[in-house]
Formats: structure tokens, C-alpha cells, sequence
């Protein structure tokens, strides 16, 4: 791969994940079933070369490796690694704090980018973005924002599994009827990790889900 500032500038997102598979001597099939939705749905990722970082992230723990660092031109060498946790990571917080570091309005922000300011103000507000669009911003201010999603090592503040499910379940935009279904722990977890997986417009109706070993 191209390494230019220090990060990975083109980069096939499905590639790297099925690359990823195929390492791991899974087929497609299988990791359908890990992502726990239709084979057709999970093989979209695979033909994407551009992935929003919540959902990339939800593939990342699903095959327990960090997709993020291969944009910064390594392998995850803590792959596999079980009970594992994940930095949590407000993309428009993280650019809107380098902007300040190296003391650059929206205004000029918007300049470089070739948009308005408007569209600047969006992207500061939001939590995530596409890898493609983050890999363009990286190279436009010569910082790898990629390494925000790499594991910390000085006690940078991370989430665990429970804290991913949370902010999963908080990013699921709610769609009348709603219905009230009875799930496990574990069947709660990889259902709410499902549809964050899925295309925004794929996702079901909101389920109001409720741990069988949780009181009601």
C-alpha cells in the first residue's frame, strides 16, 4: 500500500477485509454469521471501498482486528487478542480539536477542502465519518486521524464491549412500530452489533430489547 504522511491515502476497505477472511480461513458464509445478517447484505462490505468508522469498528470487533491500522501503514499485532478494548473515538471532536492545535478556522478548513463552511460546521458535529472522506482530511492537514482509532498504550480512555453496544444502540435511528422483544445478554449484544453493521436504510424497527437475567 501507498503511505503518504504518514498514512495509508488509498485504501480499499473491502479488500483489506477480505483479505482479512481469507487470512483467517473463513469463508463468506462464516462471516455473514458473524456479522449476523444475509451473506448478500456482509458481502457489500467486501465490494465498499469506503466504510463509515462506527460500522468499520463493529466489523473490527467482530473479527477481532483493527482495520484502522492498516491506514496507518501496519498490521494489528494485538489480533486475536481476546477481551480486547476499543478507543472511543468522536471524529468531528478529534478534527475540531487539531484545527484549534494548529490554530485554522472553518473558514480555511472549508477552503481546503473545496466546501462551504455550512458543510465544515456538519462535519465538526458528527461522530463518525467515511474512511475515504477521513483518509482525504488526513492528507489535507498532514495528520493521520486514522491513529485515533488504534489501540491506546498511555491510558487513553477506550470502550469495552458494553460500551460499544451503548453507543450502537444510541446511533440506531428509531422507526415506528415499535415492539418489545425478550433477549439473552449475548443475544442482545449481536443483535444491536447486527444492525449497526447494516446500511442505515437496511435497519428494522426500533426493538426495545430486554436482558432475560436483567429485571424488568
Amino acid at each position: 500500500m501507498g503511505i503518504v504522511n504518514n498514512f495509508a491515502a488509498d485504501l480499499h476497505v473491502g479488500s483489506i477485509i477480505e483479505d482479512r477472511i481469507e487470512k483467517l480461513g473463513i469463508s463468506k458464509a462464516e462471516f455473514s454469521r458473524k456479522l449476523q445478517m444475509p451473506q448478500s447484505n456482509a458481502c457489500r462490505f467486501l465490494k465498499k471501498k469506503s466504510i463509515n468508522t462506527t460500522k468499520l469498528q463493529a466489523i473490527c470487533m467482530k473479527l477481532n482486528y483493527n482495520f484502522f491500522e492498516e491506514f496507518c501503514g501496519r498490521e494489528d499485532t494485538n489480533a486475536g487478542t481476546p477481551n480486547r478494548e476499543w478507543p472511543i473515538v468522536n471524529v468531528g471532536s478529534t478534527i475540531e480539536s487539531y484545527l484549534k492545535e494548529i490554530k485554522m478556522t472553518q473558514i480555511e478548513f472549508a477552503e481546503l477542502l473545496g466546501v462551504k463552511q455550512p458543510e465544515i460546521s456538519r462535519l465538526l458535529k458528527r461522530s463518525d465519518i467515511e474512511t475515504e472522506k477521513l483518509a482525504f482530511i488526513s492528507k489535507v492537514l498532514k495528520h493521520n486521524f486514522f491513529e485515533e482509532f488504534c489501540i491506546p498504550t498511555n491510558g487513553t480512555s477506550t470502550r469495552s464491549v458494553a460500551d460499544f453496544i451503548r453507543e450502537a444502540q444510541s446511533q440506531m435511528t428509531p422507526i415506528k412500530p415499535t415492539y418489545q422483544i425478550e433477549l439473552t445478554s449475548e443475544q442482545y449484544q449481536k443483535f444491536l452489533l447486527q444492525q449497526l453493521a447494516l446500511p442505515e436504510e437496511e435497519r428494522i424497527v426500533k426493538i426495545t430489547a430486554i436482558p432475560k437475567n436483567s429485571p424488568k
